[in-house]
């Protein structure tokens, strides 16, 4: 399983939508009173509002010493007996922008070696495949980028799962047990 951006995922659980809103206002209470408090080092769950039943987690492998690379977004919908929370596993914006600076310097690089090249009386045409095989990194750190680390996935869903008090089949969790069996 070679996950990439985006992890579609779906817990159902008995809380009811409002249970749920609360047990999160509660944890974002507990966050914003703990602010002082140096969380450097430790692993951490960052909850956050985002308004008529949104909800983002960011988890922080080492909070304040690296950026946040995993992110649940998501909604909670209102169920017959309870709610389903749904959402994406995915990148947060931090991390596009870095890959879009990449991307960017990358063209910018390109830009000026071909005006070198055509403004240039004799051109020296051996650094061509010398340029493109310094784009070979720049993909392999492209791609590195926005997969995600599977321990992190492991993480967030359990988290997520344990939250939630999810009944349904826990579908990624399977799926990465796979791929450590195979």
């Amino acid at each position: 399983m070679k996950k990439i951006a985006k992890i579609p995922i779906t817990f159902e659980s008995r809380l009811s939508s409002e249970e749920f809103a609360e047990k999160v206002k509660n944890i974002i209470a507990e966050q914003e009173e703990n602010v002082t408090y140096s969380e450097k080092g430790r692993q951490i769950f960052y909850w956050e509002s985002l308004g008529d039943d949104k909800y983002s987690l960011k988890f922080y492998h080492s909070y304040k010493s690296d950026m946040c690379d995993t992110a649940f977004y998501g909604q909670v919908n209102k169920g017959l007996s309870g709610c389903q929370l749904d959402g994406h596993i995915k990148k947060p914006g931090g991390i596009w922008a870095i890959f879009w600076v990449i991307i960017a310097v990358a063209f910018l690089i390109l830009a000026a070696f071909s005006v070198a090249i055509l403004l240039s009386e004799t051109p020296e045409t051996g650094l061509i495949p010398v340029f493109l095989l310094t784009l070979v990194p720049v993909a392999f750190v492209e791609v590195n980028l926005l997969m995600f680390d599977k321990k992190r996935l492991k993480a967030i869903n359990e988290y997520l799962r344990e939250f939630t008090t999810a009944e349904n089949y826990d579908v990624l969790s399977e799926e990465l047990e796979e791929d450590e069996r195979g």
